[in-house]
């Protein structure tokens, strides 16, 4: 995907305006030379930015530009919190509920732990947690709840955030309204061993009966054995069984904000194959943070360019008789400006 490069410098400062990074004119150029060359051949890597960069501007050399790469990554003027905050506020300015995906993902030796905004069938991730695949098992409940509390910083007053998790996120005691962020609503998969107390019944929920396409609303029971939490709980059978707890206003909305967590399972896709994501070989975990950092604001670029060519989706897509389309809005992007340059622009989410 072919950008140009004046309109990506301007567009980076005005989004990343309160951030260290773009503080010095020469950050925000090699920032801007590196997200370039990131895009154009989609290779999420030292030799993958250096060698797009040098392909767009023949003064450029190749051990230069891989040089710059490695630099830039290693600059600790690149906070990853810091950019992320910036990138999540000007996406959500518009938006008073949040749907945010947070996932386990393998890269290489790490475990990286990242949050996303779904939206369209797709994500984009804006920060992230990694961690050596080693250390994981002493580590991943202060990670995830460290996550957590990253994401309460980002929140701008009047948002609501929706946080949606797998099974056994954190674990159990985090469950259901939390008095400090009563703003901060956990959409939560339950294992089917979990037990259920609702009203003078008590039974594991692979126990309760539910017929094809059932939904069973509970809007208040307890959850657990021994430490039993008051939350509200889903439970749904469409093609499989699916249990979810969660905070007890949201019942009616819950179902259909979970279904939407798959769509980080398609981003770390497109960050394995289209960018190459499987290559990355990093030796500290912060690098690995930094580059997903740069992917975030890769991912939302594309997605902006795609809004402003989505009258060109039907003619490039495959017409199935349902509607769907085959064409994601990350390939339309790719695929409307291999030989003409886009403009960059980070257009905030109308909606999710």
């Amino acid at each position: 995907m072919l950008v140009d490069y004046d309109s990506l410098v301007n567009e980076l400062s005005s989004v990343l305006s309160k951030c260290r990074l773009t503080a010095h004119r020469a950050r925000v150029k090699a920032l801007s030379t590196l997200l370039q060359g990131l895009l154009l051949l989609c290779e999420a890597s030292l030799s993958g930015m250096g060698r797009g960069a040098a392909l767009l501007d023949e003064q450029k050399t190749f051990s230069g530009q891989l040089k710059r790469a490695f630099r830039f990554l290693n600059n600790p003027q690149f906070d990853p919190w810091e950019v992320g905050n910036a990138l999540f506020g000007h996406l959500t300015q518009g938006l008073k509920g949040v749907l945010i995906a947070v996932d386990w993902t393998q890269v290489g030796d790490f475990m990286i732990l990242e949050a996303t905004l779904v939206v369209a069938g797709r994500g984009i991730p804006f920060f992230s947690l990694s961690v050596p695949k080693g250390e994981i098992k002493g580590r991943q409940r202060a990670l995830e709840l460290s996550m957590e509390y990253a994401l309460a910083a980002m929140r701008r007053p009047g948002q609501i955030l929706y946080i949606l998790v797998d099974r056994g996120f954190a674990g159990l005691d985090y469950l259901g309204p939390s008095e400090l962020y009563p703003w901060m609503r956990r959409i939560t998969r339950l294992k089917a061993t979990m037990i259920l107390h609702w009203d003078s019944v008590s039974a594991p929920l692979q126990e309760w009966p539910l017929y094809e396409g059932e939904v069973v609303e509970i809007p208040q029971c307890l959850l657990g054995r021994k430490k039993q939490v008051l939350c509200g709980a889903v439970l749904a059978h469409l093609g499989a069984t699916c249990y979810l707890a969660c905070h007890p206003d949201d019942v009616g909305d819950v179902l259909s904000f979970y279904q939407k967590r798959v769509w980080i399972e398609e981003q770390n896709r497109d960050v394995k194959t289209v960018f190459k994501g499987r290559v990355m070989r990093f030796l500290r975990a912060i690098r690995f943070e930094r580059m997903w950092g740069l992917l975030g604001l890769a991912l939302s670029i594309a997605y902006s360019t795609a809004q402003q060519e989505h009258h060109q989706q039907a003619r490039l897509s495959r017409r199935y008789k349902d509607g769907r389309k085959d064409l994601s809005w990350l390939s339309l992007s790719r695929y409307i400006h291999q030989l003409n340059p886009a403009r960059a622009t980070l257009t905030p989410l109308v909606a999710q």
